[in-house]
């Protein structure tokens, strides 16, 4: 029994409707009801990871996989909200009903991969099979004037979506070599976020490579580790 609503002697009236005398639930299973605004719902599919945290839960893990998304949305305050619906396993009770969940829906994820901060990355433009050697002092300050029409492209901008940026696959990265020399090279990014990129090919753990536009003075290592991408949106639920 999760809830008592009548107690002993107490009167019910049932001309309206059945009234409630308590309420039972079996809490081996939790179902949780997160929201999700209607921009993210395209994102998501059935049968996808999914996992969520608890206030209070020591920022605790509990995993489980998307089963449904009903298609009558809640509207609140003009925001349309969907629900997506999945079971998570609760053997030793740590969760009750009513709870508050942060959600998160993993759109990809990676293991055992060689990671670069984004901020490294420089987006493929045009020409740029003609300027993948040293370049001279024309090139350098065509780089710095943000944007060489021929070359790569600017660093993105604020807000922009680095999915959408390194859709193609490819990137420049600004790697530093052994005599501290900065050499330009083409990668192959994989699974990202807005902090972290997966590199498939074209650098190894433990290489440097350059984070901004100007000097190696700020260089981070490739590292590897594992890679999980969450959805832009995050929905907050309940259990």
């Amino acid at each position: 029994m999760v809830s008592q609503a009548a107690k002993q002697g107490q009167t019910l009236n049932a001309n309206q409707q059945a009234p409630i005398v308590m309420r039972i639930a079996d809490l081996s299973t939790m179902t949780v009801q997160a929201q999700v605004s209607e921009a993210d719902v395209p994102k998501l599919r059935v049968g996808m990871d999914v996992y969520f945290t608890t206030l209070g839960g020591d920022n605790r893990r509990f995993y489980g996989k998307l089963r449904q998304i009903p298609p009558t949305p809640t509207i609140v305050i003009n925001v349309v909200l969907y629900d997506a619906l999945f079971d998570v396993p609760n053997p030793n009770q740590a969760l009750m009903t009513q709870m508050t969940a942060q959600v998160f829906f993993v759109v990809a994820s990676a293991k055992d991969a060689v990671l670069v901060p984004l901020a490294a990355l420089r987006p493929a433009g045009r020409g740029d099979a003609t300027r993948r050697g040293s370049r001279g002092k024309q090139g350098d300050a065509a780089e710095r004037k943000g944007g060489a029409e021929k070359g790569r492209g600017a660093q993105p901008s604020a807000g922009t979506d680095p999915r959408t940026l390194y859709a193609s696959g490819r990137a420049f990265v600004r790697v530093v070599d052994a005599n501290g020399e900065v050499a330009e090279r083409e990668v192959k990014v994989g699974v990202m976020n807005r902090v972290s990129v997966q590199i498939l090919s074209g650098l190894e753990p433990g290489e440097k490579v350059v984070i901004g536009s100007k000097a190696p003075a700020a260089a981070a290592r490739a590292q590897p580790g594992s890679a999980l991408v969450p959805s832009a949106g995050k929905g907050g639920g309940r259990p």
